[in-house]
């Protein structure tokens, strides 16, 4: 009986040590989604503290960032492209007849530059293009409406168009 006793507390003692444990394991880990760690984003027309969600493609192979634009007449662009890689950049707004320009550098050495033209400037709607320095060509959408601009006629579910097949976007 006195073995049976030691044997239990020994069972007991090395699973509570391993409860309170978190097991790693490369490739097995859950990542956390890199968009829970952009700041809550609200669109306030005519004021330095807006934000809306600012979307790209890169080229036709799947690559997107996905993101925000703070700022008024001039701000940051903040964000993370498909594979968690984090960029920041700078964003300005053109005047009645000349295009915004925005640029992004990313954690691994992509730079992009876009031309933007303000479709609707209470909402930060606008649409852009430009390329990045691999050459691919961008195309960017920014808005507080953004999701229902890439929603289709048929269908409920916004989709980014950076390739081969649409990638949904929530």
């Amino acid at each position: 009986m006195r073995v049976f006793a030691v044997a239990l507390t020994l069972v007991w003692t090395a699973s509570s040590v391993l409860a309170s444990e978190t097991l790693q394991l490369d490739g097995l880990t859950p990542k956390v989604d890199p968009k829970a760690t952009l700041p809550a984003c609200a669109n306030i027309p005519y004021d330095k503290g807006n934000c809306v969600r600012a979307l790209a493609c890169l080229g036709n192979e799947g690559v997107y960032f996905d993101g925000q634009a703070h700022g008024w007449d001039t701000g940051i662009v903040i964000g993370f492209l498909d594979d968690g890689t984090a960029c920041q950049g700078n964003w300005v707004a053109g005047g009645p007849q000349t295009p915004g320009r925005a640029n992004l550098i990313c954690e691994n050495g992509v730079e992009a530059n876009v031309l933007y033209h303000t479709l609707d400037n209470e909402t930060g709607t606008v649409i852009g293009s430009g390329s990045d320095s691999l050459g691919r060509e961008i195309t960017v959408w920014s808005g507080e409406k953004v999701l229902q601009f890439l929603t289709g006629p048929d269908d409920d579910t916004p989709v980014l168009p950076c390739g081969p097949a649409p990638i949904p976007i929530s």
